[in-house]
Formats: C-alpha cells, sequence, structure tokens
C-alpha cells in the first residue's frame, strides 16, 4: 500500500472512531444527570421523559434524508456537518435553558443520525475486504463511550459537579471528528462521487429519499426488523431498567450498577462478532442464536429477584443485545454491493426501526399504568426478543442487488 494510500486509510479509521465516540455518549450521559437537571430546570416528569425520547424521533425523522444528503454532497462532508450539528447541540442544551435543552437534543439527535446512517457506508467504501474488523471498532467504540460517559457522569454528579460542565466534557471528541473528515477526504483524493460526478439516470436514483429497489427487496424489511426489535428491546431498558428492578425489590446501589453495566456489555459482541461472521458463508444459524439469547436476557431480566441475580440478568441481556446491533450494523456494509447501497439501506432500517424504538418506551408505561405491574410489559419483551430468532435467520442470507 502507497504512503498516501496508508495516510487515507488511518485518518479515515480515526474519524469513524471519533465519530462514533459521540454516537450514544451524549444521550447516556444526559440520562445518568437528568435528576439533577430536571430539579435545576424546573421540568416536570413528562417534559424531562420527552427529552429522552426526543433523540430517537430524530433519528426517525433525519434518517431518511441523510443517503440522499450524502449522494449529493458527498458522505465525508455530510459527516463534517454532523458532526458540527452534534457540538452545536451539545454547547446549546448546556447554556441556553430549558429551550435551549430541547433545541439543541434536536440538532444532537440529527447529527448523530448522520453518523447512524453513514458510518457502515464510510467502511464499505474505505475498508471493502475488512468490513468485519472496521465494523468491530467503530460498534466497540460507541459501546465503550456510551457506558464509560454514563459512569463518569454520575460519578461527577455525586461530586456535586454543574451538570453543565459535565454534559460538555464530550464536546472535544466531536471536535476532533469535525476536524478529521475533510482531512480523509483530502487524503483519499476527494474520493467520493457526487451527483455532478454522475448520469442522470444514477442522479434520479441517488436523488431519492427512499429507494424504490431498497424497498422491493425482502430482505430490507427482515433487517429493518433486526434492527428495530432491538433498538425497542434497548431503548425499553434504558428507560424503565431502574422502575423495572425497583418494582422487585433490587437495592439502590444494584440498581446504579445495573444502569452502567447495560450499556457496556456488549463489548464483547462488538469485538468479536462482525469479523466471526465475516469469516462465515451463511450467518443464520448465529442469527438465530443471537435472537434466542435475546429472549433468554428478557427471561433471566424478569425473573431476577435478588441483588445478584438483577446484575447477572442484566450483564446477560446487555451482552445478548450487542449482538443483533452488531450484526445489523456489519449487514448494512456486507449484504451491499457498493457504498451507496449500504447507506440507502442503512438509512432506510434506521428510520423505521427508530420510530419503533420511539414508540416502545411509552407503550411499556402505558401498559404499566393500566395493569400497576411490569409482568404485561415484560411479557411483551419476551415476544419481541422471540422475534429476533425469525429475523435473525431470515437476515443471515442475502445480498441488496444493483
Amino acid at each position: 500500500m502507497k504512503t498516501s494510500a496508508k495516510t487515507a486509510s488511518v485518518l479515515a479509521a480515526l474519524a469513524i472512531f471519533f465519530t462514533a465516540s459521540v454516537l450514544r455518549s451524549p444521550l447516556t450521559s444526559l440520562g445518568a444527570l437528568s435528576p439533577s437537571i430536571q430539579v435545576d430546570l424546573g421540568l416536570s416528569a413528562g417534559a424531562m421523559g420527552l427529552v429522552t425520547t426526543l433523540p430517537l424521533l430524530v433519528f426517525a425523522a433525519s434518517a431518511v434524508a441523510v443517503s440522499a444528503l450524502a449522494d449529493r454532497f458527498g458522505k465525508k462532508r455530510t459527516l463534517t456537518v454532523g458532526m458540527t450539528l452534534v457540538l452545536a447541540g451539545i454547547l446549546l442544551r448546556s447554556f441556553a435553558g430549558d429551550l435551549g435543552l430541547f433545541a439543541g437534543t434536536v440538532l444532537l439527535g440529527a447529527g448523530i443520525s448522520t453518523g447512524n446512517v453513514l458510518l457502515p457506508a464510510v467502511v464499505k467504501e474505505s475498508f471493502p475486504l475488512r468490513i468485519g474488523t472496521m465494523t468491530a471498532l467503530y460498534t466497540t467504540t460507541m459501546s465503550i463511550f456510551a457506558g464509560g460517559f454514563a459512569g463518569v457522569a454520575s460519578v461527577l454528579a455525586d461530586a456535586s459537579l454543574e451538570w453543565r460542565v459535565v454534559l460538555v466534557l464530550i464536546a472535544p471528541l466531536a471536535v476532533v471528528a469535525i476536524a478529521l473528515w475533510p482531512l480523509a477526504k483530502r487524503a483519499a483524493g476527494g474520493g467520493e462521487r457526487t451527483l455532478a460526478d454522475i448520469s442522470e439516470t444514477e442522479r434520479r436514483e441517488a436523488g431519492r429519499l427512499l429507494h424504490p429497489r431498497i424497498l422491493k427487496n425482502p430482505l430490507t424489511w427482515w433487517m429493518t426488523a433486526l434492527f428495530g426489535l432491538q433498538s425497542i428491546l434497548f431503548y425499553c431498558l434504558v428507560a424503565w431498567l431502574p422502575a423495572m428492578l425497583a418494582a422487585r425489590g433490587i437495592s439502590g446501589g444494584a440498581i446504579a450498577l445495573c444502569v452502567v453495566l447495560f450499556p457496556i456489555m456488549g463489548m464483547p459482541c462488538s469485538v468479536l462478532l462482525p469479523p466471526l461472521a465475516q469469516r462465515m458463508r451463511s450467518q443464520r444459524a448465529l442469527g438465530a442464536v443471537v435472537g434466542a439469547c435475546c429472549a433468554l436476557g428478557v427471561a433471566l431480566f424478569w425473573t431476577a429477584s435478588s441483588d445478584g441475580w438483577a446484575v447477572f440478568a442484566t450483564a446477560f441481556f446487555g451482552l445478548s443485545l450487542g449482538a443483533p446491533f452488531c450484526l445489523c450494523m456489519f449487514y448494512f456494509s456486507y449484504r451491499t454491493e457498493n457504498a451507496a447501497d449500504a447507506a440507502r439501506l442503512s438509512s432506510t432500517a434506521q428510520t423505521f426501526g427508530y420510530l419503533l424504538a420511539a414508540i416502545g418506551p411509552a407503550c411499556l408505561g402505558a401498559m404499566f399504568d393500566a395493569t400497576l405491574s411490569w409482568d404485561a410489559p415484560m411479557a411483551l419483551l419476551f415476544i419481541l426478543g422471540c422475534g429476533l430468532i425469525l429475523c435473525g435467520w431470515k437476515t443471515g442470507r442475502g445480498k441488496i442487488r444493483t
């Protein structure tokens, strides 16, 4: 590999790393600080709940447009703008009062959406022979920083550090990502085709928000179901894990440990699963086993009745849920034939998947209000976990053809 090509690869890998570091950490750190924020700004519980749900709605609303913007302006340029939105959102929600909290969250969600959608496409384009390894790099980075910043935020909040200062600690990561994407683009020699460089037929195809060829492929919808079910389970636990465990008599210390463990336990899957999947001729058996582990994770969590069992069940459930997410990120690149289709598949699956994820926590809360028990909500989560078995099998083979 020539020196210039090595430089381009290194810069692309670094840009992917720093982008991945801010795709979950601004949200998990906010959750850890929500009691302090609510008291300081005088927000109702409903308003604070909206702050945690709003990013998912923004993901769903913006993901559909990201691939079209990347077609027009290029993936790296779109990611530069996205990381700028992340930085602006971090600053706005910290220093602009209650209105800034909501407006900043919207900007933050739109910026994060560019990374969610386009990183699989950048991996496909920049590292076509190392899709599994590079997918492992950025999904592991997401997990490490998500759990790490949640834990750091909790410790600093306990030390009475101002919540605004804690939230801004993430900002330098976004600044580095903003600086790296133009450098990676320049090192690659521009490298990306945009609408100005392609034929009229390709231009009409690229400009569509929802591409008919992608929508007509059954694999797209199985992929969407896999991503959506995983997202519902993950964000329902993010929203309701403390309440569910408290209802079973778990101690406050054990619950705090579970809150930190849940988002970071997917790291082993992030490291091991994508490279393993790339070595397999078919991932159907792997996908079905992953789904079965998720269903088992729900069952273990449902039956937790002691501190030790709750910690074990939460760790197992977090580990299991990391697997379908990693498979989705890997499949967006691996099941497509070019970077543009990787972005389109990622955009479609995440648009509908995050819409489901945004509805999930509210539905669980409504079920609890109606029954005054977590049994019915947990039964629903178990059924959804079983659905991952079928989705894992169905997405384990096939291609989105051009």
